[in-house]
């Protein structure tokens, strides 16, 4: 036997029309003009025509009026009003959660929340909200701006490219982190001190080195931060500044051996000591503005010494007891030398690894 509908299961169209244009039927069908029917109803023109293009809701006092002029009860003007207004609410609804689903769809949203930065939560409102905050815009349509604003030195990998929506979010990981922190104003003297005590603890194991360089470069208003890697974010590391005087060198423990990870720290102190204050760079496929080769050769000179090192390579130096010495006599890890040789192509990559600790991130 056919059930009648409850209330609130009862058959509700997902469109509505605008009362204006039950107005413009009625005005046809009656062979008013907008002129005409303004003056019988005691409105302006201009009110009229802008109810008839949508423009313009039909308020209480208007529907009295109309009802007078046209015969259709004022509540049904309302209802119409009341209908459209509901609808459009319910769109405006429907595509602010498709903008935040479209929004949030292009960040890692899973590592964010395993990271506690996001609310474990399946509400897209919520999480886009959230995600706007932990980003520092308003709106999704700000994110680009975002990205603009963000002055930044990568070092990445050539070889594959990094998406830029997780790289901002791993970027703002590091930031939020640096700003709890609550760093002194950036001292160059203090920083330059920093970097070589920071040098001296090359040789040192992790457990050492990593609170004792923090605790040296945060002194000097330059915040390190370990920050594992998000995907798509090829990043080795990265250097920027922070209201404008402070900075952050972010590390993201891609490097598994301790030549890569003293290189990337090195190189992104360069960025520190030489470009403060310079605008976006990075080193993808080897072009840019000549930031990269220049903070290569400051890492180079602060760690080896630029022209002590060119010695060595004339040399030819591929024997463990050659590198051994020459890191021994300049204070630093041979695991460093090793990896530079490589580079050079005076060793083998397959040559002499065992020189270099390898390292196991827990960050």
């Amino acid at each position: 036997m056919p059930q009648v509908a409850s209330a609130a299961e009862a058959w509700s169209p997902d469109w509505a029309v605008h009362p204006g244009e039950h107005l413009a039927e009625h005005l046809d069908a009656k062979g008013l003009s907008q002129a005409e029917f303004a003056r019988l109803a005691g409105l302006t023109p201009k009110l009229v025509s802008t109810i008839l293009n949508g423009t313009n809701p039909v308020t209480a006092d208007t529907a009295l009026k109309f009802e007078k002029v046209l015969g259709m009860k004022a509540d049904i003007w309302a209802g119409l009003q009341a209908d459209w207004d509901l609808h459009q609410a319910k769109q405006e609804k429907l595509d602010h959660i498709d903008e935040c689903e479209r929004f949030i769809g292009k960040f890692p949203i899973k590592e964010l929340k395993g990271r506690g930065v996001l609310p474990k939560t399946t509400d897209v409102v919520a999480l886009c909200d959230a995600l706007l905050s932990f980003l520092g815009i308003g709106a999704p349509t700000s994110l680009d701006a975002r990205l603009r604003n963000l002055a930044v030195h990568h070092r990445q990998s050539k070889a594959h490219a990094s998406d830029d929506c997780n790289v901002v979010a791993w970027l703002m990981m590091g930031e939020a982190k640096a700003r709890r922190m609550e760093l002194p104003a950036f001292d160059e003297s203090a920083f330059e001190r920093a970097v070589q005590e920071v040098r001296s603890l090359t040789c040192e194991a992790p457990d050492v080195f990593e609170p004792a360089m923090k605790r040296l470069c945060a002194e000097a208003g330059v915040a390190v931060i370990f920050e594992k890697p998000f995907p798509k974010t090829r990043l080795f590391g990265s250097a920027r500044w922070i209201d404008g005087n402070r900075a952050i060198i972010q590390m993201s423990l891609r490097m598994k051996s301790n030549d890569h990870f003293w290189w990337t720290f090195f190189h992104e102190a360069g960025h520190v000591t030489l470009h403060r204050g310079k605008t976006f760079a990075d080193d993808k496929g080897g072009e840019g503005d000549g930031f990269e080769d220049e903070a290569d050769a400051w890492a180079m000179e602060t760690l080896v010494g630029r022209e002590r090192f060119e010695a060595f390579c004339m040399e030819n130096p591929r024997s463990e007891i050659a590198v051994r010495g020459f890191a021994s006599e300049i204070g630093v890890h041979p695991g460093i030398i090793v990896g530079m040789l490589q580079h050079r192509g005076i060793v083998p990559y397959r040559n002499l690894n065992r020189l270099k600790e390898r390292f196991e991130w827990v960050a």
